[in-house]
């Protein structure tokens, strides 16, 4: 009977010592599951400096961002802030050109923060011709996010409430074109000659992933302009849209 009591006795002692030992484990196991919930937590709340969500950017826009993160505006050519050109400037935001605004020898005007182009002074005959002089190789990259800053802040002039799709006389669904010559209109007067403008500057500043980028969207135009597609217009329009909108996200995250 001691044997058999011995038994029952070290069997229950084995019992206990393993449900302490599972005890240990489960609480272990709790503690690592909350540390790396606490870990996780806390890569949540790290903020990423600008050159971590620059680099973390799709391409071509993580190369683009970087180098306009790293771009100045130039120092030669400034305007003394005492020279009369700068009361001839109003800024949108109704702050003191001379305190928010960078004004240039050749007339270019730039915002002092960000280093994005606003306007440009220079000559016009009596007819009210002229052209503004070339921009300095330094200044290139203010032009550039300053055209791009104009189209996404003129938005599309696609008219709101046309819709798609009409129907005929017949009561059969047609496609509404007004609404794909609202597209091409649009197209032909406020986006390809600025995209244009765009690649210029990129071939000038030999910044391939730029060019690149600027032939991409010309041919989603080109093509949305070409078409008689409707369904196809409006796709190559909005990705070409989505592009100019992508880019413009870029500069601003490159410029804060």
């Amino acid at each position: 009977m001691k044997f058999t009591y011995l038994i029952v006795s070290v069997t229950v002692t084995s019992a206990l010592l393993l449900a302490g030992c599972n005890a240990k484990e489960t609480t272990v196991e709790k503690e690592a599951t909350t540390a790396q919930a606490s870990n996780v937590e806390k890569e949540k709340n790290v903020e990423l400096t600008k050159e971590e969500k620059i680099a973390e950017l799709p391409s071509p826009y993580d190369e683009i961002g970087k180098h306009f993160a790293e771009w100045e505006l130039p120092k030669e050519g400034r305007l003394p802030k005492t020279d009369k050109a700068y009361q001839g400037f109003l800024m949108e935001d109704g702050k003191d050109p001379r305190e928010s605004a960078v004004i240039y020898e050749n007339g270019y005007g730039f915002d002092k923060k960000t280093g994005y182009y606003f306007t440009a002074a220079y000559e016009r005959d009596e007819e009210f011709e002229g052209r503004p002089p070339e921009v300095t190789p330094d200044q290139r990259e203010g032009m550039i996010m300053g055209i791009i800053a104009e189209i996404v802040q003129d938005g599309d002039y696609v008219i709101e409430g046309e819709p798609m799709y009409v129907k005929d006389k017949n009561g059969k669904t047609i496609p509404n074109l007004t609404f794909m010559a609202n597209i091409k209109v649009d197209i032909e007067a406020h986006v390809i000659t600025p995209i244009h403008n765009v690649r210029y500057y990129a071939e000038k500043d030999e910044l391939k992933p730029l060019e690149d980028w600027a032939n991409e969207t010309l041919n989603l135009f080109y093509d949305a302009s070409e078409t008689n597609d409707i369904e196809e217009c409006w796709k190559s329009y909005l990705k070409g849209m989505d592009n100019i909108k992508q880019l413009n996200d870029t500069f601003n995250l490159a410029r804060e």
